[in-house]
């Protein structure tokens, strides 16, 4: 499956998505029913800087960049329904910030040496050449930019299945290099949209970003919250369903992280 169908997809998800997560606008999330950048303290301060958010989706995180006192603020993204969303979001929080509708693969549309950080959560898996990605970021970012991403951890891809089915028939590949066509689906288990998803493995990720230039910072494998914490919490966690709490979720990420964060800064 292409990015393009990827991006009808989205179209179709986006307003079912919207309504049915809860997405922090007071902090950077990483995923869901985990600590988010509060916590983690990755991207670090962000006053005075220009950011570049790749994947942005509704423009959760961006809007909490520019919350927190950034310059200037974009979010790229391939979905027209979802940056439409990100647009209304952002007026009503009364931030300035650019959406963008474009392939992460692809920074054409925006300069060499522009930007002081780029982000990304949970987007990468979506493109087929995550080094396009690392290269054109490293072609956008100022000297000593930095890099902050977050993905679907290799050990969730390859066990998390197995676990939530009990089933070690269920463990993915690790080396499979495969594009993984999945449904998205209601409570009432109805097809949504229909994705195409590249799991890239650990040395894919870090010498990538190695070969594209940057000098790796920081690795963060964050692990969720308890169920007892997640109803402490309650709504200040910054990614959660809105519909209910998702114990089997929350579970399977006490034994393996969901997420791993990446941050980088470039030395060329």
């Amino acid at each position: 499956m292409s990015n393009e169908h990827n991006r009808e997809s989205w179209n179709r998800l986006s307003d079912y998505y919207q309504k049915t997560t809860r997405i922090s606008l007071d902090d950077v999330h990483y995923g869901p029913y985990s600590p988010g950048e509060k916590e983690l303290q990755v991207i670090g301060a962000v006053k005075g800087l220009e950011i570049l958010e790749l994947g942005c989706g509704g423009g959760q995180n961006s809007i909490v960049l520019a919350k927190w006192g950034a310059k200037n603020v974009k979010g790229l993204d391939q979905s027209e329904s979802q940056l439409d969303y990100a647009k209304r979001l952002a007026k009503s929080q009364n931030v300035e910030i650019e959406f963008i509708r474009g392939n992460m693969e692809d920074l054409s549309p925006f300069e060499n040496d522009s930007y002081d950080l780029i982000i990304s959560s949970h987007a990468l898996s979506y493109v087929e050449h995550p080094q396009k990605v690392f290269m054109e970021s490293a072609r956008v970012l100022r000297k000593k930019g930095r890099i902050v991403i977050c993905v679907l951890h290799p050990i969730m891809i390859v066990t998390w299945e197995a676990l939530e089915e009990k089933s070690w028939e269920k463990i993915r590949c690790y080396f499979s290099e495969e594009r993984d066509m999945w449904d998205w689906e209601n409570q009432e288990r109805e097809t949504i949209a229909r994705f195409g998803s590249t799991y890239f493995r650990f040395e894919q990720i870090i010498n990538g970003l190695i070969s594209a230039g940057f000098s790796i910072e920081r690795i963060v494998e964050p692990l969720g919250y308890t169920f007892d914490e997640v109803k402490e919490l309650g709504d200040t966690i910054p990614y959660q369903n809105a519909q209910e709490i998702d114990r089997k979720f929350i579970e399977i990420n006490q034994k393996i992280p969901f997420s791993l964060i990446v941050s980088a800064k470039i030395n060329l």
